[in-house]
């Protein structure tokens, strides 16, 4: 599924592996613009991205709000309206924090339009990644 991403803007989560012992889940994200295109691996639970789809079902409140998601003190993805008309964006940052010759640092951002982030934050919400292994979202 991840190749039909490849032509569009948007992002795709996978569930890599969960540690039985301790529910800790091992994910990948690849996101995607126009023209750039990026992944992350990473550990955390199955509750991680609760609050930031949370935040994004009713974003944006006002022009000036920022919703963020922090992977770790180097990763992040920040949505924001860049035009007081609601413009929006999503600013990505990935920084894997390797040395060479593994290294990974990328940034960049997908336009979008509210309306999209909210269908985001909905789908993201009920997405569950101990039942499910993939999420997927297409920009419009």
């Amino acid at each position: 599924m991840y190749f039909y991403l490849m032509t569009k803007q948007g992002l795709t989560i996978k569930v890599l592996d969960i540690d039985e012992g301790d529910d800790v889940i091992q994910y990948q994200i690849w996101l995607k613009n126009t023209d750039t295109s990026t992944s992350i691996k990473f550990y955390n639970y199955s509750d991680f991205f609760k609050n930031f789809a949370n935040n994004l079902m009713s974003f944006p409140k006002g022009v000036n709000e920022e919703v963020l998601l922090e992977i770790d003190e180097s990763s992040f993805f920040k949505i924001y309206c860049y035009q007081p008309t609601g413009h929006t964006a999503i600013h990505i940052k990935i920084d894997n924090n390797s040395n060479h010759p593994y290294t990974n640092k990328c940034e960049f951002f997908i336009k979008t339009i509210p309306a999209s982030i909210n269908i985001l934050g909905e789908t993201l919400k009920n997405w569950n990644p101990e039942t499910q292994n993939e999420f997927i979202w297409i920009t419009e």
